[in-house]
């Protein structure tokens, strides 16, 4: 029965490619772009109108709602994954346990930007959780995992790094912060691609292996 739900591994995928994406554009914006800064030293946000309706002024704030929403869907699956071990074999250690750790990242980083707290507070913690996701890199790609281990190895790679190096960010003086911001924005993007890749290329795969089951009770006809 836990093979009918592997399924659920093509939409985490395609999450995941949205979610780094996304996580790219806050990066560009917090630590690549300068800020306009207001006289108090405070950032000073440019209000826009389009047909008489406010735009979101505080990116942080509307991006918070995404990564929390995100974050409590992919903690919540993902620890019952976890418990369950729906996916064949291995499969479970690299995605199935990798899968709530990514939603605890977005949900500790949706909850800092609703409340518009420092990112650099959870620069060490995010540099931390990069040793499992670098771990299950090498370990996809040593064991041969998934029908392109070489890409998924990649995906896991690039988002680890990405998350080693982000506290140089952070740097709050000089240009070095937003030369690695640059960086990390690309790791992401091409973390995300591939991710968006071997995510729709599973849904296909997936759904020619599936088209023909039925449950018990059989299909209406």
């Amino acid at each position: 029965m836990a093979g009918l739900f592997i399924d659920t591994l093509d939409i985490w995928l395609m999450i995941l490619g949205i979610t780094l994406i996304t996580a790219a554009y806050g990066v560009f914006m917090n630590f690549v772009r300068r800020p306009r800064i207001a006289t108090d030293g405070s950032r000073a946000e440019i209000i826009e109108r389009t047909q008489g309706v406010a735009a979101c002024i505080n990116v942080n704030k509307c991006l918070s709602l995404f990564f929390i929403s995100v974050g409590i869907y992919a903690l919540a699956t993902g620890l019952w994954a976890s418990i369950t071990w729906p996916l064949p074999s291995s499969y479970n250690l690299v995605f199935s346990d990798a899968w709530p750790i990514f939603g605890l990242v977005s949900l500790m980083l949706g909850l800092t930007m609703h409340i518009s707290a420092d990112l650099r507070y959870l620069a060490l913690p995010i540099a931390l959780f990069s040793i499992p996701v670098i771990v299950y890199g090498v370990d996809i790609l040593m064991h041969g995992l998934t029908t392109e281990p070489l890409l998924a190895s990649a995906m896991y790679l690039f988002l680890g790094t990405s998350m080693l190096i982000s506290p140089g960010a952070m740097l709050p003086k000089g240009n070095t912060g937003r030369y690695v911001g640059a960086l990390v924005m690309m790791l992401l993007i091409l973390s995300g691609i591939l991710a968006f890749f071997i995510g729709i290329s599973a849904t296909f795969e997936h759904t020619l292996i599936w088209a023909k089951w039925a449950p018990w009770y059989g299909i209406s006809g």
